[in-house]
């Protein structure tokens, strides 16, 4: 019979050691699923080819990368609290890539919402919670 001693005034401590160890290992998959997000070409554009600034030509379904601009201006995860993480798109333009919108003119620009697909393809809950009960189990 096997039997397991728990002092169970280590028990904080070693669960904010493992959630500080699942959160940093979950953010670090998550940023680097935002850069997957960002130059994958899996974003439609319903408004024919566009001649990029960096010359390419870009079609539907497309990447959005032009010069790299959005790309590189994630920031790193900024710490909020000890259970989340911030990412900040650092260019004006960001929210109305990600978000969409429409311009004075009328024309609609479309929603590219990486966060979200990055968010869903990483699957933020799951990744965490495996990592936690693994730190925790040792």
């Amino acid at each position: 019979m096997a039997k397991i001693n728990i002092n169970l005034n280590d028990l904080p401590r070693v669960f904010d050691r493992a959630v500080q160890e699942a959160l940093a290992k979950t953010g670090k998959k998550l940023d680097q699923q935002f850069d997957t997000e960002v130059t994958s070409v899996i974003w439609p554009w319903d408004r024919g080819d566009t001649f990029r600034k960096n010359k390419d030509i870009a079609s539907s379904p497309r990447d959005i990368v032009d010069l790299g601009d959005l790309r590189d201006s994630k920031s790193e995860p900024e710490k909020i609290d000890n259970y989340s993480l911030k990412w900040t798109w650092k260019v004006d333009y960001s929210a109305i890539v990600h978000n969409g919108g429409k311009f004075k003119d009328g024309t609609e620009y479309p929603k590219r919402p990486w966060t979200e697909t990055a968010e869903k393809e990483v699957n933020i809950e799951n990744y965490f919670a495996d990592i936690l009960r693994r730190e925790i189990d040792g």
